[in-house]
């Protein structure tokens, strides 16, 4: 950041002795701009025992597989920006209320956080990749293992863990610490989901 959006003076870090790290404040009118983590949303569609994956058109990682993803936009809910993103990177469109919430995580390293979920599709739908997309496929679970994924090595065993709830019908909600940044190390919590019975 170099300049205020509020009068256009330049910006410099201080610190800030309250909040214990450093600000962006304008010389001039002494604005502190708060920089704040972007939220991405993930899809995991799924039909039968396959995962739908695409794979990206652009950077970074362009060439790799990922499952459809993107940045939420202002006034959608987190589950309409994951619909949106999927409908937009392989054409398939998934109907918000059917997500159910996968995982959340913290992409510290890149100042970002990740909410993922998880939609069962009842038939195999015909897929038309986006432009950000070179491909948009199903895979089982021996070829999610073994391809090209993006920044699949930062992730852990997510991709086992995932399959091995597919296979059981048991999903949990994870809260994901990636190894983004150096000596960081790969965490993830898994919390069980029961059902209540009726009152």
């Amino acid at each position: 950041m170099n300049f205020c959006s509020d009068c256009g003076a330049a910006v410099s870090q201080r610190w800030i002795a309250e909040d214990r790290r450093e600000r962006f404040i304008c010389s001039s009118c002494g604005k502190v701009h708060f920089e704040n983590p972007r939220i991405l949303v993930v899809c995991l569609a799924f039909w039968q025992q396959e995962l739908l994956m695409c794979k990206r058109a652009i950077d970074p990682a362009r060439g790799k597989w990922n499952a459809p993803s993107g940045y939420l936009e202002s006034g959608e809910t987190l589950q309409e920006g994951a619909a949106r993103e999927t409908l937009e990177e392989t054409g398939l469109v998934v109907d918000p209320r059917s997500l159910e919430l996968y995982s959340v995580i913290n992409l510290v390293g890149i100042e970002q956080v990740a909410v993922v979920f998880r939609t069962e599709l009842h038939a195999k739908p015909e897929l038309r990749p986006g432009c950000e997309c070179l491909d948009a496929r199903f895979f089982c679970e021996e070829e999610v293992r073994t391809m090209d994924v993006a920044w699949g090595d930062k992730m852990g065993d997510s991709r086992r863990l995932f399959f091995e709830q597919l296979r059981a019908r048991q999903f949990g909600i994870q809260l994901v610490n990636t190894a983004l940044r150096p000596g960081e190390v790969y965490d993830a919590r898994v919390y069980e989901l029961r059902s209540r019975g009726a009152k």
